[in-house]
């Protein structure tokens, strides 16, 4: 049994328990919130919790594990807001057996406070000039003073000035590029909490507790197998983005999964170039496509950000992409979100979008003038402002499950009955399922293809935990993790789509 981490960050007080409840991933999360807040609580006060859960798959050789899921409340009176990071810090923290980290309180010294882990020690370091530092410096200083091989996530100015826009970034394995911010993110509770980053220090990625290694080692093999002979999975469209998937979609192009060839540059230079997100994937939609020393993607979001461009405001500018993107990530800002942000404030006053416009919004948020606050409240702040033109409600981004009307949804593979759960139904659970236990969300294409597959994770439960559980057990545990928060991840618009009868 793994171990819960309470840091109270007013009292600069940490106590390690035992994890005696039987509760994981998303589920531990909401478990968690609603034992220790009430429903009144806001989302920006000190009374707030925020918990981090490894996947429990994490930190194991499951494929494609390493999902570090981060919730708090999403505002008052409201529920849950679950966010999902990539990178190596889930599966460090699983390897040194922390099971989740329990953030409450507030920190009020003046100097942000970097919380460390290790296999032998937890403490809360306080270092001179981590203020207001954007991300990359922010990463260089931290592993320098406690090592090359910290996971770390935290925020940049954004974050520390409590925008809405404001993300987490995650480090992905050594090379290049070295992290990302990432979609639908909490920056602002961090900034809130005057926490800059947390950093888990160690060399492992695979240490987690195994019940019955060989067996856990077997079954994730033929996991692996199932994620790689997928013609989505396999053939790393991810690393083209989910609104490029949208868009073949759309136009019903399917056949054009099987002709996705990944092209694999063997001329970069010294640095190692990054090809997944975090090791052991064997999806690798992370430049799995980079077709020259040059092209060399920050994030699977950098092809997204590239169609939202060209679609708001007809920027086909390559190298202008990755330049727009990594200034917001430096700064630790959710890009899509604010590209849609922008196109809506640009609309309602009445401003053309260009290149110069959008250099001229990242430095307002990045000097925290009164247009960057503005633009740092995401397009329901500029709603909030606009209520009295009829277009802006439109503009306002809005969570996928809108738009779960509009499909007919059907899982041909679908394998265990439960009464009165729909296909719909069952694809939401399913979802749930994998993000508790750790995985990619990308890799949901292949389960859900799969017969077996749900077997095989219900065995690996078994052999990873002890406890014996079925396909329904799993389901029915992730449904009951989604009727505690009521949030559905955005990226369930890309499956609406592929599972549409329809199609």
């Amino acid at each position: 049994m793994g171990k819960i981490v309470y840091i109270d960050l007013t009292n600069k007080r940490i106590i390690e328990k035992e994890k005696k409840c039987t509760d994981y991933g998303r589920g531990l999360i909401a478990k968690i919130i609603n034992e220790n807040i009430k429903s009144e609580v806001d989302r920006l006060s000190e009374e707030n919790v925020v918990v981090l859960a490894p996947g429990l798959f994490s930190g194991t050789l499951a494929p494609s594990t390493g999902r570090l899921l981060i919730g708090t409340k999403e505002s008052k009176n409201g529920g849950i807001i679950i966010s999902n990071l990539a990178g190596t810090i889930s599966q460090k923290l699983a390897s040194i057996n922390v099971e989740a980290i329990v953030l409450s309180g507030k920190n009020t010294d003046e100097i942000p406070v970097a919380i460390l882990l290790d296999q032998d020690n937890i403490s809360l370091e306080y270092i001179e000039g981590i203020n207001m530092l954007e991300v990359t410096p922010t990463i260089e200083l931290i592993k320098e003073l406690y090592g090359k091989y910290c996971g770390i996530i935290g925020i940049g100015p954004a974050g520390e000035n409590m925008l809405p826009v404001s993300s987490l970034f995650s480090t992905y394995p050594e090379g290049k590029p070295s992290f990302y911010c990432a979609r639908n993110s909490i920056g602002d509770v961090f900034g809130f909490k005057n926490i800059k980053a947390i950093a888990v220090n160690s060399k492992s990625h695979f240490n987690a507790p195994v019940y019955d290694k060989d067996k856990f080692k077997l079954a994730s093999k033929e996991l692996s197998r199932i994620i790689i002979d997928h013609p989505i999975c396999g053939k790393a469209l991810p690393g083209l983005g989910s609104i490029t998937l949208l868009k073949l979609m759309q136009q019903g192009k399917f056949t054009e999964f099987e002709d996705i060839k990944a092209k694999r540059n063997n001329h970069f230079s010294e640095q190692k170039i990054n090809r997944t997100c975090s090791p052991l994937c064997v999806v690798g939609c992370l430049n799995k496509h980079a077709n020259s020393g040059e092209d060399c993607y920050s994030a699977p979001a950098e092809s997204e950000a590239a169609a939202a461009l060209l679609e708001a405001f007809d920027i086909d500018d390559k190298k202008y992409v990755s330049e727009f993107t990594n200034k917001c990530f430096e700064l630790g800002i959710d890009c899509m979100e604010f590209i849609f942000t922008c196109e809506m404030y640009f609309k309602m006053q009445s401003i053309e979008g260009s290149i110069d416009k959008l250099d001229e919004a990242i430095e307002n948020v990045r000097n925290l003038t009164l247009e960057g606050r503005v633009l740092g409240s995401k397009t329901d702040g500029i709603y909030n402002l606009y209520r009295d033109k009829n277009e802006s409600k439109k503009m306002v981004s809005q969570p996928s499950v809108v738009e779960e009307k509009n499909f007919n949804i059907h899982i041909p593979s679908k394998t265990v009955n439960i009464p009165g759960l729909s296909d719909l139904e069952y694809l939401y659970a399913y979802v749930i399922v994998l993000e508790n236990l750790g995985f990619c969300l990308f890799t949901s294409f292949a389960f859900l293809e799969s017969s077996k597959a749900l077997t095989l994770l219900a065995d690996m439960y078994y052999y990873k935990t002890g406890n014996i559980i079925d396909e329904k057990n799993l389901l029915e545990y992730a449904i009951k993790s989604l009727n505690n928060e009521k949030k559905i991840p955005n990226f369930i618009k890309v499956l609406y789509r592929y599972f549409n009868s329809t199609n």
